[in-house]
């Protein structure tokens, strides 16, 4: 698999962000770091590729819609401030997700949460003093979950490798794929460029978490 088979090329990012899949023979969307989707499609697939950021994929199964997001926390130190702005744009990554499909109908009993990435995909990228950023991201994910309630179905978090995730929304199907080494350059350098910017990216106020 090539780096653009992975994240397509600059010049023709817009065009590549929805394409018909000719393995899966449907339409796919692809989430960029920082982002998120929420597909009331039907036939359509949700992609991304992890390396040590982290991906919800909720699943609602009464209405059959479902979304995925994909962040990383922002770099901290031991310092007690740097570390809750960290945590509160962990919060609002997630929150943002949740609130879109509630909005759209769905309930939040209801969710079917699974959770990939948090890989330690290069040696040294740390959370700036507290480990491995992956492993933070991870951290995370899990503790956000079990303080709001909400259940993980299933999760494959941590290792050395990068991650391809299919999300059908429809029927609540995830695939993951492990990415071999040549592509792992790729997904280290758009995550540096995100989480460069991450530092410059304010948290906006507390997002609400309707119920």
């Amino acid at each position: 698999m090539s780096v653009d088979q992975v994240w397509g090329s600059q010049a023709d990012e817009a065009e590549r962000r929805r394409w018909f899949d000719p393995t899966f023979k449907i339409m796919a969307v692809k989430v960029l770091p920082g982002e998120h989707y929420v597909s009331t499609a039907g036939q359509e697939m949700i992609v991304t590729v992890l390396g040590s950021c982290v991906s919800a994929c909720i699943w609602e199964p009464r209405m059959k819609i479902g979304g995925m997001n994909h962040f990383m926390l922002p770099e901290s130190n031991s310092d007690g401030a740097p570390v809750d702005k960290s945590m509160r744009y962990g919060n609002h990554a997630m929150e943002e997700l949740i609130n879109d499909l509630l909005r759209r109908g769905a309930r939040r009993e209801s969710l079917e949460i699974k959770v990939f990435g948090g890989g330690n995909v290069i040696a040294g990228m740390s959370g700036g003093g507290t480990g491995p950023i992956g492993d933070r991201n991870a951290e995370f994910v899990r503790r956000y979950l079990s303080e709001e309630g909400l259940r993980i179905a299933a999760e494959d978090l941590g290792g050395p490798h990068p991650r391809r995730i299919h999300f059908f929304p429809r029927i609540g199907k995830v695939i993951r794929l492990f990415l071999k080494k040549d592509v792992e350059r790729a997904v280290l350098t758009r995550e540096l460029s995100y989480r460069s910017k991450l530092k410059d990216v304010p948290v906006e106020g507390d997002v609400e978490l309707f119920t």
